[in-house]
């Protein structure tokens, strides 16, 4: 035996020795001593009893018995009703997704289809300017060869009005003992629309006063051309308000 076990096993041997004498001791004492008891004297009374309520037991519940077969066709039907509703929660949100898929790609188209409209529409308008600016460049182009035309036909017309007017100066004109040929000088004439003069001066000088002086002198003396009164409005105004001619007689001799 081992030397742990040993002492207590003394111990607990002492402790049941000392019990046993102790026990033994006390028996063999009260086995001597003698007890005297004195007579008590009993009072009968009449007593009526009543009968005591006799309470009933309650009734014993019964066992519970478990359905081992229903409970397990309840969690048969509960998974399946919880694997149906899963089933329908993810159908629902199949067709949600399915949905949003079709909503975005409706959005997309429309976005697609309006800008398509607006670049054709954007084309369609610039096809327009550019149509305007040519049909409005080929306008001004016209307009600008009529009025060129135009002008070129009141600057001819002008022309042989003018020619008209220097040719009745020079007839008009008495020549100066001092005149030369090359001599030249510039008059500006101003008309009114019946095609009288109201006032001659000498623009540029001859060099001779003689000369400028007899230029001059012959515009006086010719005084009204009224071939102007068959001139345009428009062309008397833009030639012959203010006309400025050069007087160089061809008759002029060294």
């Amino acid at each position: 035996m081992s030397s742990s076990y040993r002492l207590p096993l003394i111990i607990s041997v002492v402790m049941h020795l000392l019990l046993l004498v102790a026990v033994t001791w006390g028996w063999s004492a009260s086995s001597t001593s003698e007890k005297v008891y004195k007579p008590r004297y009993v009072e009968a009374k009449l007593v009526e009893l009543k009968p005591k309520t006799v309470k009933k037991a309650a009734p014993k519940k019964k066992p519970r018995k478990i359905d081992v077969a229903a409970k397990r066709r309840q969690q048969e039907q509960q998974k399946r009703a919880a694997e149906k509703k899963r089933q329908q929660q993810l159908k629902a949100k199949r067709e949600a997704e399915d949905k949003a898929r079709k909503e975005k790609a409706r959005k997309e188209k429309e976005r697609l289809e309006k800008e398509r409209l607006a670049e054709q529409q954007r084309q369609q308008e610039l096809e327009r300017q550019e149509q305007e600016r040519q049909q409005q460049e080929f306008a001004d182009a016209l307009a600008e060869e009529e009025a060129l035309l135009a002008e070129e036909q009141d600057e001819a017309v002008a022309q042989s009005y003018v020619a008209l007017i220097v040719d009745r100066i020079e007839r008009n004109w008495s020549r100066p003992a001092s005149a030369r040929r090359g001599m030249v000088c510039e008059l500006r004439l101003q008309l009114v629309p019946t095609g009288e003069v109201v006032n001659v001066s000498i623009v540029k000088s001859s060099g001779n006063a003689a000369f400028d002086r007899s230029a001059e002198q012959a515009v006086k003396k010719a005084g009204r051309f009224s071939e102007l009164q068959q001139v345009e409005p428009a062309v008397f105004e833009a030639y012959f308000r203010q006309l400025t001619i050069k007087f160089n007689p061809k008759d002029l001799r060294l």
